[in-house]
């Protein structure tokens, strides 16, 4: 079982957790000056805590 560092809840399965999409952000390194942030790059999954949401994973 795992315990959410954050407020303490006890988490059995992934039905304890909140999940959301978000698009992932790259940055692009150029020649000249800073580097560019690319969004949408790809889909990542991230699992929050139901009780408190801190974030507790990504995939």
């Amino acid at each position: 079982m795992v315990t959410c560092e954050n407020c303490g809840a006890e988490l059995e399965t992934a039905d304890d957790l909140e999940r959301e999409e978000v698009e992932e952000i790259e940055l692009v390194e150029q020649d000249e000056g800073p580097p560019r942030i690319q969004l949408g790059v790809d889909i990542r999954d991230v699992y929050h805590c139901k009780k408190c949401g801190k974030v507790l994973g990504v995939s």
